[in-house]
């Protein structure tokens, strides 16, 4: 079986096409090809399916269209050649990635570059030659809507209009200028600011001598790129207009005036790199730990300097005061070196812990690449553009997009250049950015806790009396932010036994405790919660149970219909105000934890609980409180 995205969804088999259902089944499928035997969450097919708005038997539904879905694929009683498999906390369709022309579209573009930078022009022409028969038109045609599929069809043509750029350069390489020029004019017209495009047609048009419209072309890009961007032509158009005008290579229209060098020729000078600011916040003296979190975050930085670099988004999320940030930052100070493009830092909020608009956050990017901020366009989609055209690089180069709150804020922000590393941090998961890594970032363990009370207060501060020093970790959750605060309040205290301040933090008010200087746990962890609404806090005081609980214990407590408390579990896990640990036995029951200072919060921001039974629940009230220990 063969499966077709690039273009309206198709099955095929050997002896037909398969017919796939209504309309939210291909959706259905199309979701999961997207993902090729990988687990896809409910939730994201749920969102799929029925966007911002799904009834209450969204999951019921989902389950009809499983099933529909698996009788439509065991076609004609065959031995199924794709299997739709129900596995926490998703579904996985298990199938040969080949089998789906987007996966060896890709690979094909893969292989094609790798061809490139050996300067291989005939294998790149016969790579990208197959890799473009597969192109039917706009990938998933028919869903328009669907946001991750719109999301992947945008991603999917950005990789067909790079592929076709090397295959462009190949040709010309090649001496195939004629068809060059046949294929770039309409691109052109669709593209107009892909200044690539723009010195391939003006190549063709020198190789087939017609020299004077290759330097009208130039005129006409100058023109358009300053009044709609106000820039000018990059390095390489400028050049290549200078060698026109001066007769040299690239007016003879030959191999040397192609953009990826042969071994032995003369090519066009390529632009200058941008010069490799660094502009992240100071890194911290007394950073602790994260070692593997630091080797998964940025693997083999040297391999990011590599001419076949990636285009890579890294998800930093996790409760928040875990440290998401300083990780970050960290990150980007320890592997500088290995991004010649650069190390860019923007803040997503502002000085009083308000989200950013997109546009506030470009145009500080764009003053950190160089642009005047007078000069800089007064709305969103001009500000995309300016970007688009300004930050393009062939070095690697590191973006970092810092306390994102929903992925609408992040998405402009994505640069275009396929050599950036983008890391964004965020209590939220953002799962709506397609195709991005994950990176979950838990607090810190009792070694690692202690280790960064050593560093802040002095080692023989801790030494002296280590019990009381696990005392006040313990007490922090190993939140970094809280165990910051604790260790500054220490520092000055020297001549206080540490167990007596232990005992302080232990019976006080909770939060009340947990400031110092402008630095405060209560605002932090309130602005990362900032998505709970009063209802969630108040079924979070309801979870309050002073231990781990088990899902049957949140649904006694919860109340409803046990997939309403699943949802709730699931929701409150996405925002890290809960989080699950080790199962508690062999049949792979889940332990759910509050996170650390939540009970606080939740005591302090809703109103006081009420005690809920499931209906038709066959206990009595005695269930709805608190389960002896077990």
């Amino acid at each position: 079986m063969q499966f077709n995205v690039l273009g309206p969804l198709a099955a095929v088999t050997g002896s037909g096409q398969l017919a796939l259902g209504p309309f939210k089944q291909q959706v259905l499928l199309a979701v999961l090809l997207c993902r090729p035997d990988s687990v896809v969450p409910v939730d994201r097919l749920v969102d799929a399916l029925w966007s911002e708005d799904p009834p209450r038997s969204a999951g019921k539904n989902l389950q009809v269209y499983v099933h529909h879905l698996r009788r439509a694929l065991a076609h004609e009683g065959h031995e199924v050649d794709a299997r739709l498999l129900h596995q926490r906390p998703g579904y996985r369709l298990a199938v040969d990635p080949r089998s789906i022309d987007m996966v060896r579209f890709e690979q094909g573009i893969d292989m094609a570059r790798r061809a490139a930078a050996e300067s291989d022009a005939v294998r790149v022409d016969q790579l990208i030659r197959e890799a473009m028969s597969l192109w039917r038109g706009r990938p998933f045609g028919g869903m328009e809507g669907v946001a991750p599929l719109d999301a992947e069809a945008a991603r999917l043509d950005e990789r067909r209009l790079t592929g076709l750029e090397v295959w462009f350069t190949a040709r010309l390489r090649l001496g195939l200028h004629h068809e060059v020029l046949d294929e770039v004019e309409p691109l052109l017209a669709e593209h107009p600011f892909r200044e690539q495009f723009r010195a391939q047609h003006m190549r063709a048009l020198c190789g087939v001598g017609r020299q004077n419209d290759a330097l009208i072309a130039y005129d006409e890009t100058r023109r358009l790129f300053s009044l709609e961007l106000g820039l000018e032509p990059g390095a390489v158009l400028q050049q290549l207009q200078r060698e026109i005008l001066e007769g040299g290579p690239a007016a003879a229209g030959g191999p040397a005036a192609v953009m990826v060098p042969r071994q032995g020729a003369t090519a066009v000078r390529e632009p200058e790199p941008m010069a490799p600011a660094v502009q992240l916040p100071p890194g911290l003296p007394d950073f602790t730990g994260r070692t593997r979190e630091l080797d998964a975050l940025l693997p083999e930085v040297e391999a990011h300097a590599g001419p076949t670099a990636s285009w890579r988004v890294t998800v930093v999320t996790g409760p928040p005061g875990v440290g998401k940030s300083t990780l970050a930052v960290a990150a980007g100070h320890a592997a500088a070196e290995a991004y010649p493009g650069g190390v860019h830092h923007v803040d997503l909020l502002d000085g009083r812990g308000l989200p950013r608009t997109p546009a506030e956050a470009l145009a500080d990017l764009l003053q950190q690449l160089g642009e005047p901020a007078e000069l800089l366009p007064p709305d969103l989609p001009g500000l995309v553009r300016r970007y688009r055209a300004r930050f393009v690089l062939r070095v690697p180069a590191l973006l970092i997009l810092d306390n994102a709150v929903c992925e609408a804020q992040v998405r402009p922000l994505l640069p275009s250049a396929p050599p950036v590393h983008t890391v964004v941090t965020s209590c939220s998961r953002l799962a709506g950015l397609d195709g991005s890594e994950v990176l979950e970032l838990g607090p810190f363990g009792e070694h690692d806790a202690l280790e960064l009370l050593r560093r802040i207060t002095g080692a023989d501060v801790v030494d002296a009396e280590p019990e009381a020093a696990r005392r006040i970790a313990r007490f922090c959750g190993g939140l970094p932010l809280a165990l910051r605060i604790a260790g500054a309040r220490l520092a000055p205290r020297r001549f206080w036994p540490l167990t007596k301040l232990a005992d302080h933090v232990e019976s006080s008010c909770g939060l009340d405790w947990f400031t110092v200087g402008d630095v405060d746990l209560r605002r932090s962890l309130r602005r990362g919660y900032d998505s709970l609404t009063g209802e969630d806090w108040s079924r979070l005081q309801l979870l309050d149970l002073g231990r781990d609980f088990t899902f049957m214990d949140a649904w006694l407590r919860l109340g409803g219909e046990p997939a309403d408390a699943a949802q709730t579990l699931n929701r409150l896990c996405d925002a890290h105000a809960l989080t699950s640990v080790r199962p508690l036995g062999p049949d792979g029951t889940c332990l759910f934890r509050l996170g650390a200072f939540v009970p606080d919060l939740a005591r302090e921001q809703a109103p006081p609980p009420r005690e809920a039974v499931p209906l038709g629940c066959p206990v009595t009230a005695v269930c709805a409180g608190p389960p002896s220990d077990r």
